[in-house]
């Protein structure tokens, strides 16, 4: 982690593989850089990607790493944001595909879905991946919680 102004370290992307390497859920220290990105850090977005993942030895590591360059890409496709170079390394992107649900039935609907700066580097994880509180919010003015309570006709 990164130190910074804000009451606590910042989360880079560079820290998530190491974090996940030393056993902690890959989607909480994901889920920690993204709620720096969308809210917490908002005004720290270079120093959260500046710096890429640490090139990994071991598959498992690789396909993370190689997910956190899909996740920076779109992230800065969807803000507007230069994105690194560092994304564009060989080193995130992987030879076999990796389909995070490997199930055959899941299969169809990762490969029509997952946006393309994941497909290009053959991580398949669905379109949702990326969905989150933040951007609803922004979108709708409303947040995920408010949501269930705004019925359409249809859902009655």
């Amino acid at each position: 982690m990164t130190s910074s102004a804000l009451p606590y370290p910042i989360h880079p992307i560079a820290d998530v593989v190491g974090c996940i390497d030393e056993g902690e859920d890959p989607w909480l220290a994901l889920g920690d850089f993204l709620h720096d990105w969308w809210c917490y850090a908002v005004e720290k977005r270079r120093e959260l990607i500046m710096e890429p993942p640490a090139v990994a030895v071991t598959l498992e590591g690789r396909r993370w790493a190689a997910l956190c360059a899909a996740v920076v890409e779109e992230l800065c496709r969807r803000t507007a944001f230069p994105c690194p170079e560092w994304i564009n390394e060989q080193d995130y992107f992987l030879a076999q595909p990796w389909y995070y649900y490997p199930d055959q039935a899941e299969r169809a609907w990762l490969l029509s879905t997952t946006p393309e700066p994941f497909k290009r580097r053959n991580v398949f994880v669905g379109g949702t991946v990326l969905d989150n509180k933040y951007e609803l919010k922004q979108m709708f003015d409303i947040t995920p919680i408010q949501r269930r309570n705004v019925w359409t006709p249809q859902e009655h």
